[in-house]
């Protein structure tokens, strides 16, 4: 039974509608300073392209100290420094966010819960307020390569109108495959859309990434 109620919390939300769609890429580099078994350090970089990925939509780096509580509650703190492609310009924002995720294994899988509370900085416009609560399945398929699953949902808390605070779900697969003990490859689909704004769209992603160890 949990496993088909954790099943069921990971069904994107497809859907049939006349909402256009886009085609991008995500770019990430990651670095990670292990201080001890609990506490360490993430530092990363990562480019976001649109328009059928011939377009720079924003490029960001961030920081982050994370911290495992026990071995099923970790939490983490992130300052992000992100220029966003505006018509007119790049935008500097700054974001801080906070996380809490809570991890448990049914049968052969790993199920996470986070919770991320977020805050943007915009020097023109809303600073957005959000809270997102996210649903992960994993499985390794053997000690270097492992697949997962995931479900999040935006609420924006500080909706200028009247509408819904819900405004977009992100579904996510994924592919993990560590190559040594210290660099790990990542490759994942990403499906965003938009729900309850003015013009919403829905854009498919195809991310690549490389974290490294430095410990």
């Amino acid at each position: 039974m949990r496993n088909i109620c954790a099943i069921f919390l990971l069904i994107p939300l497809f859907g049939i509608s006349q909402i256009p769609e886009d085609f991008g890429s995500w770019t990430k580099t990651s670095f990670n300073l292990k201080l001890n078994k609990k506490t360490s350090f993430n530092l990363k970089t990562e480019l976001r392209t649109v328009d059928n990925s011939q377009k720079i939509k924003q490029t960001y780096t961030q920081l982050s100290f994370d911290r495992k509580i026990n071995k099923n509650i970790s939490t983490s703190f992130a300052w992000r420094l992100r220029f966003l492609n505006k018509e007119y310009n790049y935008l500097l924002n700054i974001r801080f966010h906070n996380d809490l995720t809570l991890k448990d294994k049914i049968g052969d899988f790993y199920v996470y819960f986070r919770l991320r509370t977020q805050y943007n900085i915009d020097p023109i416009g809303l600073n957005e307020f959000y809270e997102r609560t996210r649903f992960k399945l994993k499985y390794n398929i053997n000690k270097n390569t492992s697949t997962y699953l995931y479900n999040e949902f935006y609420f924006l808390m500080n909706e200028p109108s009247e509408n819904s605070n819900f405004n977009k779900n992100r579904f996510g697969a994924g592919l993990k495959y560590k190559i040594n003990s210290t660099l790990d490859l990542h490759l994942k689909y990403l499906r965003i859309r938009d729900f309850n704004i003015e013009n919403p769209m829905i854009i498919n992603i195809i991310g690549l990434g490389v974290s490294i160890d430095l410990n």
